[in-house]
C-alpha cells in the first residue's frame, strides 16, 4: 500500500510541468456545475472564487494549497457563468405575439435555400420598436420568404411580422435551443408578413464588417453554380445557411462536417500560406532581408491577417481557438522562444471559457478541443521516434511518414470526437478516416490556398484562374463526400449514452492525454466503465411534443407517430434520438389514434370533441380535457404540456415514469415560462 502511494506521489510530482494544463478542466467543471442547476444562483455566489484565491495566501502545506487552488478554479468557472448570464439579460419571448409592425436595425443577413433552388433571406434584427404593450426582445431572427429586396447589415427597416418564442428541447435532456439563443442575445424567431421597407442606412463599424462578410457570401452565390457557391461561402465567411440539406447530410455521413466550419484547419492553412508568402517575399529583396528579421515581420503579418480572417468568419469557437494558438506561436517567434503546443491549447481553452462560458456546452468547442488535444498528445508521444527514423532515410521514407501521418491524424481525431458525436448527434461514421485521408490534403493543399488567392486577386481583376481551381477542387470534394456518404456504414444511428457514461469517457480521456507519466494509463479505467454502461440506457416508450402537435410510441423497432403531417422537424429529431429507421403512422380515425405498448392501451386524441375514456389506458389529449377519466392508467392533456413542455414517458412494472422538459431545465433565465393569457400585457 505504501509502495503504491509512493508511486502515485512520484508520478504526480514528476508531471509537475503538466499541472497548468488542468486549469481549463477545473474551470469547465465550475461552468458545468452552474448549468446543471435547476435554479438561478444568487449574484453574491460570485464571491466564492475570490474567497478561495485569498485563502491560498494563508496556507503553507502544498497539498492543501493545491486543493484550494482546484476549488478556486472551479469557483472561477462558476462565477464567470453567473456574470455572463447576469450581464446579458436577454429578454426571451414566452408566448406567440399577434402580427405587428416592427422597426429595427438589420445586424446579419443569411441566405437559406428553397426546394426550387432559390434563396430566401433570414435576418437578425435589433433595436426593435413597435406599437405594442408587450416587452420586445433585444434581437429577433426573422425569415423573409419570396423574392424581396436584398437587405444589408446596417439598414433600418420597417416590416410586419409574426413573432414566436424560441423552441424548447424536443426531448428532456436534449439540446436546449432557448439557452443557445439566450447567450446569442436572440429572444424570438418569426416570419415576415409584408415586404421590408428600408427607412435609412446608418451602419456601425460592426455592421460594416458584417456587410462585407455578406457581400463576399453573395459574390460566391452569384458567381459559382449551386451548391459550390454555398460551400465556398461557408469556407470563407463561415455562413453555412445556404448549403442544401442533402449536401450537408453527405458531409456529416462521410465524417467531413468539420470542413464546412471555419475550423482550426482553415485558419492554420491561412496562417501558413501568409507566413510563407511574407517571408519568401522579403527574401526576394536582399537589402530589406539583410536589414530586418524576415521571420519576425512574417509573424506580425500572420497575426494581422489571421485576425482579419477571424473577424470575417464571424468569430466561430474553433477559429477563436486556432487564432489564440497561432498568436501564441507567432508571439513566441517575436521574443525568440518556442511555444509549447499543449500549453497553447490550454490557454486558448481557458480564455474562451472565461469570456464565453456557454461555449463549453456547444458542439463547436467540444469537437474542436477534443480533436486538437488528442492530436497534440499523439504527436508528443511519437514525434521523437519518427524523427530519428526519418533521419536515416531519403525522400521515400519522408513520403511514407507523410502518408502514415495523415492516417494517424484522421484516426486520432475520429476516435477523440467519437464520444461527442454520438452524445450530441446520435450517429457516427465508419468511413470518416478514409474520407479525411482524401479530403484534408485536398483542402489543405488546393482548396484553401486557391480560396485565399481568389479573395486577394479578384479586386485586382486577376481572380479567374484561382476561381477556376477553387471551383473544380470543390467539385472533387463534393464527389468524395457523396461517394463515401453512400457507403454502407457511413451513417450509423445510435441512441445517446447515459450522461454518466459520457462524463466518465471524457474525464478518462483527459487523464490519458494530459499526464505523461505511466499513471496516465489509469484513464483507461473510467473510459472502459463509461463504454460498458453506455449500453445500459432505456429509451422512452412515449414522446409528446411540448406544443401539443405530435405524440409517438416507440416499440424498440418502429416509431409510431400520431401524424405524418404535423411537426415534421420534431419527428425527425425523435427518429435520430431513438436511432430508429422505421417510422409509421398510427391507426387514426376522427382525430383519435389508438395503439398499445406492453398490453397497455394508448389513446391519443387531438380533437377537443373526441376524447374517449378507456380503462387502464394511457390517454394523451393534445387539447384541454373536457372530462376526467379516473379509470385511466395515466392522463396527460394540453395543460400538462403547457406547464411542463415536452414529455418523455417510460411504462415500467412499478408504474409510469415521466420526465418533463421544463423540470429538467429548471427555473433559469432562458426557460420558457407558462404565462396565462390574462396575465399577458396585450390582454390587460
Amino acid at each position: 500500500m505504501m509502495n503504491l502511494k509512493n508511486k502515485i506521489s512520484a508520478s504526480f510530482f514528476n508531471d509537475f510541468e503538466r499541472w497548468p494544463l488542468w486549469a481549463p478542466v477545473f474551470l469547465g467543471i465550475g461552468i458545468s456545475l452552474y448549468f446543471s442547476l435547476s435554479f438561478e444562483p444568487p449574484f453574491w455566489w460570485v464571491g466564492g472564487g475570490i474567497f478561495f484565491f485569498l485563502s491560498l495566501w494563508g496556507v503553507r502545506l502544498l497539498s492543501i494549497r493545491l486543493v484550494i487552488l482546484i476549488l478556486a478554479f472551479i469557483s472561477l468557472g462558476f462565477s464567470a457563468a453567473i456574470l455572463r448570464t447576469h450581464f446579458l439579460k436577454t429578454e426571451m419571448l414566452h408566448y406567440p405575439l399577434r402580427p405587428l409592425s416592427l422597426e429595427g436595425r438589420v445586424r446579419q443577413v443569411e441566405f437559406k435555400p428553397t426546394q426550387q433552388g432559390t434563396f430566401y433571406q433570414r435576418i437578425l434584427l435589433s433595436d426593435l420598436r413597435a406599437k405594442t404593450s408587450e416587452k420586445l426582445p433585444q434581437k429577433i431572427r426573422l425569415s423573409i420568404k419570396g423574392k424581396k429586396e436584398r437587405l444589408w447589415p446596417g439598414q433600418v427597416i420597417r416590416i410586419k411580422a409574426k413573432l414566436n418564442p424560441v423552441s424548447e428541447p424536443f426531448v428532456p435532456q436534449g439540446f436546449d435551443f432557448r439557452r443557445q439563443a439566450y447567450f446569442n442575445g436572440i429572444g424570438a424567431t418569426g416570419f415576415a408578413l409584408s415586404d421590408p421597407k428600408i427607412l435609412r442606412s446608418s451602419p456601425s463599424w460592426g455592421d460594416l464588417f458584417e456587410k462585407r462578410r455578406t457581400q463576399i457570401t453573395v459574390y460566391f452565390l452569384e458567381h459559382m453554380p449551386p451548391p459550390l457557391g454555398a460551400i465556398a461561402a461557408s469556407l470563407i465567411t463561415g455562413d453555412k445557411a445556404a448549403i442544401p440539406e442533402e449536401i450537408r447530410e453527405d458531409f456529416i455521413n462521410s465524417g467531413l462536417a468539420h470542413i464546412l466550419a471555419i475550423s482550426g484547419l482553415h485558419l492554420s492553412i491561412i496562417a501558413g500560406v501568409v507566413f510563407m508568402i511574407i517571408r519568401r517575399g522579403i527574401a526576394l529583396i536582399p537589402p530589406f532581408c539583410l536589414a530586418y528579421n524576415s521571420k519576425k515581420i512574417a509573424a506580425v503579418g500572420t497575426i494581422f491577417m489571421t485576425l482579419l480572417y477571424l473577424i470575417l468568419s464571424g468569430f466561430g469557437i474553433p477559429a477563436q481557438r486556432a487564432f489564440i494558438m497561432i498568436s501564441l506561436v507567432m508571439g513566441a517567434i517575436l521574443i525568440n522562444r518556442t511555444a509549447l503546443s499543449a500549453r497553447t491549447v490550454a490557454l486558448a481553452a481557458f480564455v474562451i471559457l472565461l469570456i464565453t462560458p456557454e461555449a463549453l456546452l456547444g458542439p463547436s468547442f467540444q469537437l474542436s478541443f477534443a480533436a486538437v488535444v488528442a492530436l497534440i498528445t499523439g504527436y508528443e508521444a511519437w514525434k521523437n521516434p519518427v524523427a530519428r527514423w526519418m533521419m536515416g532515410g531519403g525522400i521515400f521514407r519522408r513520403l511514407f511518414v507523410y502518408g502514415v501521418g495523415l492516417g494517424f491524424t484522421s484516426l486520432l481525431a475520429t476516435l477523440a470526437t467519437l464520444p461527442f458525436t454520438i452524445y450530441l448527434f446520435y450517429r457516427f461514421s465508419l468511413h470518416a478516416i478514409e474520407a479525411n485521408l482524401l479530403a484534408v490534403p485536398l483542402t489543405s493543399l488546393v482548396i484553401m490556398p486557391s480560396a485565399l488567392l481568389t479573395c486577394l486577386l479578384t479586386p485586382l481583376g486577376l481572380g479567374e484562374g484561382p476561381l477556376w481551381v477553387f471551383e473544380n477542387s470543390l467539385i472533387l470534394l463534393i464527389k468524395i463526400t457523396t461517394t463515401v456518404g453512400a457507403l454502407r456504414g457511413a451513417n450509423i444511428w445510435v441512441p445517446p449514452p447515459p450522461f454518466l457514461a459520457f462524463i466518465l469517457i471524457v474525464l478518462g480521456g483527459l487523464w490519458l492525454c494530459i499526464w505523461q507519466q505511466p499513471w496516465r494509463r489509469l484513464g483507461l479505467l473510467p473510459m472502459g466503465i463509461g463504454f460498458l454502461i453506455s449500453f445500459g440506457g432505456e429509451p422512452p416508450h412515449l414522446l409528446i411534443d411540448g406544443q401539443g402537435k405530435l405524440a409517438a410510441v416507440y416499440d424498440k423497432k418502429t416509431l409510431h407517430l400520431s401524424s405524418l403531417r404535423k411537426g415534421k422537424f420534431t419527428a425527425e429529431t425523435w427518429q435520430k434520438y431513438l436511432a430508429v429507421k422505421d417510422v409509421k403512422s398510427m391507426l387514426c380515425e376522427n382525430g383519435v389514434c389508438r395503439t398499445s405498448f406492453q398490453n397497455i392501451p394508448i389513446v391519443i386524441s387531438d380533437d377537443k370533441d373526441q376524447q374517449p375514456c378507456v380503462k387502464n389506458a394511457v390517454l394523451i389529449r393534445l387539447e384541454p380535457s373536457k372530462t376526467t377519466c379516473p379509470d385511466a392508467y395515466l392522463t396527460l392533456d394540453w395543460y400538462d404540456l403547457w406547464r411542463g413542455g415536452g414529455h418523455a414517458l417510460w411504462l415500467t412494472p412499478k408504474g409510469p415514469y415521466l420526465e418533463k422538459v421544463r423540470e429538467i431545465q429548471g427555473q433559469r433565465p432562458w426557460t420558457r415560462k407558462p404565462i396565462h393569457r390574462k396575465d399577458r400585457p396585450m390582454n390587460k
